[in-house]
């Protein structure tokens, strides 16, 4: 079995309790895993740390980066640090933060990429609209740090090409997306989900190492009768691929296998074809050739590039 994909249910029973707040608030816990960028990692530390919904707790998880963040988290005892002794990718790093969490007796789990920063209020908002029952995995609008404009207002995911795009990108916010709605995926960058969501399908799948657990994760969720739903009051700023480069050559190498992986689990056979016939037409390419040859050899988890 692999590691961290599935829980045992046994092991993460909610931790004995007298008197708690959970009678008025609900318990949340923010993952963030570091990759390299540990500056970036405090700043979006600090600002859940400023989030005017008080029953939160952090949890940084260190994909074995060597950047020192450990020492740099000394400031910060609030904040619990898990190190991991080798880089499990996106999907393993979140998993030891969210196995964590979950022993700890999270009602909902946020998970939120390195380079992401919430509004004081975005927290509270989910939670709100997650304690009316309209979905089980909440995700937030989301606009890029700097411009402002909008990086996801939802989520649409093309099964014919087999390629998630997000809704808005790169258009100025002007509230043509303030309506809270179902929607096909949610970015990992924001990611909050309700505890019973992981106890039900799992963990991220650690197959995929980095691109595409993400729409895995709600395709499975909606399979076992959760509700995905976008919230744009709830605001979040991103600053786009710090920890691994966009379009470097290992995005187009994880992209191009996974794509693949996620057609070979929940798309048509012909769709899965038109995937392979698109492989080898790229076949010239060295990265999308290694991609291609680890696929069809189930070589999954991290690439050897």
């Amino acid at each position: 079995m692999k590691r961290g994909f599935s829980l045992k249910l046994e092991n993460l029973k909610r931790k004995p309790q007298t008197f708690s707040l959970r009678k008025f608030m609900k318990k949340v816990f923010v993952v963030i895993l570091n990759y390299c960028v540990a500056e970036l990692t405090i700043k979006s530390a600090l600002s859940v740390k400023k989030s005017t919904y008080k029953n939160t707790e952090i949890i940084v998880v260190d994909n074995n980066s060597g950047d020192e963040i450990g020492e740099k988290l000394k400031d910060f005892p609030e904040v619990e640090f898990i190190p991991s002794k080798e880089n499990l990718g996106y999907s393993g790093g979140n998993n030891l933060g969210i196995k964590k969490a979950l022993l700890n007796g999270a009602d909902y789990i946020f998970i939120l990429n390195s380079d992401a920063t919430v509004e004081s209020g975005a927290i509270a908002s989910l939670v709100e609209e997650a304690e009316k029952g309209a979905g089980e995995l909440i995700g937030p609008k989301i606009l890029f740090t700097e411009s402002k404009t909008i990086w996801y207002a939802g989520g649409i995911f093309d099964r014919n090409n087999v390629i998630g795009k997000h809704r808005g990108v790169d258009e100025k916010d002007e509230g043509q997306y303030d309506k809270t709605e179902e929607t096909d995926y949610i970015t990992g960058a924001a990611l909050f989900v309700k505890r019973d969501v992981f106890e039900k399908i799992g963990l991220l799948d650690e197959k995929y190492f980095l691109y595409y657990e993400d729409s895995d994760f709600c395709f499975r969720a909606k399979r076992a009768g959760f509700k995905v739903l976008f919230v744009p009051k709830a605001l979040v700023y991103h600053e786009n691929a710090q920890s691994t480069g966009l379009g470097s050559p290992l995005q187009d190498y994880y992209i191009t296998r996974n794509r693949m992986l996620f057609a070979s689990k929940f798309l048509p056979l012909r769709t899965r074809f038109a995937l392979l016939r698109e492989a080898l037409r790229n076949f010239g390419n060295p990265i999308r050739r290694k991609a291609l040859a680890d696929f069809l050899t189930c070589k999954f988890g991290k690439g050897d590039i």
